[in-house]
């Protein structure tokens, strides 16, 4: 005959402290378990450039130096820290569809025109100069209005506009290394935090 298993519910809130004061009950310290907090921020931050360098982000140089953490807080039981990153890494993660292709992100340039003076184009120019003649190997028209006496752009900025402009009507293919990075740091997370809550509360018992 099988064994019927019985769950039984303790109710404790009536059940009556051996002290009258909370105040003589010192706080858990959660020591431990804020520095695995701290370093798995760094982990995850790690992870996350390694899936750029894997996925040969291009223009990642700039995205890269600006993911950083942000200082730890502490509201009630829980603990936070964010991660800070420029704009356009979700755009880059997520992908952007172009004005004349549909690249299956909920993201899209809407827009046909460049600003010369814009920050896309700004950002293109730091690319080009960073990846070198590599870079600059984008065809450069030069528009009516500038051979009647407008003053020419230098050859980077004509090759940034016109990278600017292909990236608009093509969009931005999804890279995913947010997403790729987030699956490899979840179980990384479960494990490091499991063990070090545990230290933290064999500490607190047995000081």
């Amino acid at each position: 005959m099988a064994k019927k298993i019985v769950h039984q519910v303790v109710d404790l809130s009536d059940v009556e402290l051996a002290s009258e004061s909370r105040a003589d009950f010192e706080p858990v310290n959660f020591k431990d378990t804020k520095n695995t907090f701290v370093k798995l921020a760094a982990v995850y931050i790690e992870l996350i450039n390694e899936e750029i360098e894997k996925k040969d982000v291009a223009s990642s140089g700039r995205m890269q130096g600006s993911i950083t953490p942000t200082q730890m807080e502490i509201d009630g039981d829980v603990l936070k820290i964010g991660i800070n990153a420029i704009e356009y890494a979700s755009y880059v993660d997520e992908g952007v569809n172009g004005w004349a292709l549909d690249r299956g992100s909920k993201r899209k340039f809407v827009t046909k025109g460049v600003d010369p003076e814009g920050e896309m184009v700004k950002s293109l120019k730091e690319y080009i100069s960073r990846e070198g003649s590599s870079a600059r190997n984008v065809k450069v028209s030069v528009t009516s209005r500038e051979r009647k006496g407008k003053a020419m752009p230098d050859a980077t900025t004509r090759a940034a506009v016109n990278m600017a402009y292909l990236i608009k009507r093509f969009g931005i293919k999804p890279r995913h290394f947010w997403r790729d990075a987030t699956e490899r740091f979840i179980p990384i997370f479960e494990d490091e935090l499991a063990e070090a809550l545990r230290v933290d509360i064999i500490n607190n018992i047995t000081k």
